[in-house]
């Protein structure tokens, strides 16, 4: 599909090989196609006779917009009153072959992040009302003993089961590797500071999607896919059950970027205070140990 865009001060013909996509992926698509275009901030469409007024942040599809093949559109320049414009600050590469952005979306700092992390990355929703992933993982400790025991654990079954289970408790290779196995999907994790990728599924059986997340060293966040590199997230895509190796490849590029802005902590050596005693404490073993001794789970990094 072909399409010729003018502006006041250009004109340039547009090929657009999906022809489904909303008016807000057109205008990011002729931001990175055109060399005539490229730099112009359109504001809106007219389109059609009578012309009528499409606004450039509009998720609704071309056609439904009235866009046509071998149709000039004018373009009208000016911020837009929809969405907000893409911006180099978000953490993306973006993917040619799929003519979208793997985009780092942040999830709440507050204890509960690898937990989050995967909620959004398989619902697009960070609350975690509808799968209860903490339960999950103490229903298969206190199921397996044998795997699960008191030496891996790190404490008593019964008490891990019990301490997982409160918000402030802190997720890590135990809980991604029982989740992977219990919703049947691989989670690829990346390491900011080392740039390893860890692999989490049942070795037994064929994950039907995977997911991708990276992992500061303290803070676990998502990767997703969308059209439009912008703060909106409506039409983020965090689980995929195809092209994975290109998926992976991309967010391997978006870690490489993290890198550069020192998105990591090393857990050797960062210093992180207590919030409900205020001691500070060195290291994740600090952290860990003085949880087990005082039942404290609560952090914050000490900058």
């Amino acid at each position: 599909m072909r399409i010729k865009v003018k502006t006041p001060s250009a004109t340039d013909v547009i090929t657009i090989d999906d022809e489904s996509i909303t008016v807000a992926e057109l205008v990011s698509h002729i931001s990175r196609s055109s060399s005539k275009l490229g730099g112009t901030a359109i504001a809106s469409f007219k389109v059609g006779f009578p012309p009528q007024t499409v606004d450039a942040a509009s998720t609704i599809p071309i056609k439904e917009a009235g866009i046509r093949a071998n149709q000039q559109i004018l373009a009208e320049t000016g911020p837009s009153s929809g969405l907000q414009e893409e911006s180099t600050e978000i953490p993306s590469f973006y993917v040619k072959e799929l003519d979208k952005y793997a985009i780092l979306r942040n999830v709440p700092d507050d204890n509960s992040c690898m937990f989050r992390a995967i909620s959004y990355s398989l619902t697009n929703q960070l609350s975690m009302d509808g799968i209860n992933l903490r339960q999950i993982v103490s229903d298969t400790i206190a199921g397996d003993p044998f795997t699960y025991n008191e030496m891996v654990l790190g404490r008593p079954i019964d008490k891990y089961c019990e301490w997982i289970q409160k918000k402030d408790s802190w997720g890590g290779a135990i809980e991604l590797g029982i989740i992977a196995g219990s919703l049947g999907i691989r989670i690829n994790c990346f390491d900011v500071e080392t740039g390893n990728l860890m692999v989490f599924q049942d070795e037994a059986a064929k994950p039907s999607k995977f997911i991708c997340l990276v992992y500061s060293g303290i803070h676990y966040d998502s990767i997703v896919l969308n059209g439009i590199l912008s703060s909106n997230k409506q039409a983020d895509v965090g689980n995929w059950s195809s092209q994975e190796d290109l998926i992976v490849s991309a967010s391997k590029s978006l870690v490489k970027l993290l890198q550069s802005r020192n998105y990591s902590t090393n857990t050797t050596t960062f210093r992180v205070r207590c919030l409900e005693c205020y001691s500070v404490l060195v290291g994740e073993n600090g952290a860990s140990k003085h949880a087990n001794e005082t039942g404290h789970f609560s952090f914050g990094e000490v900058k």
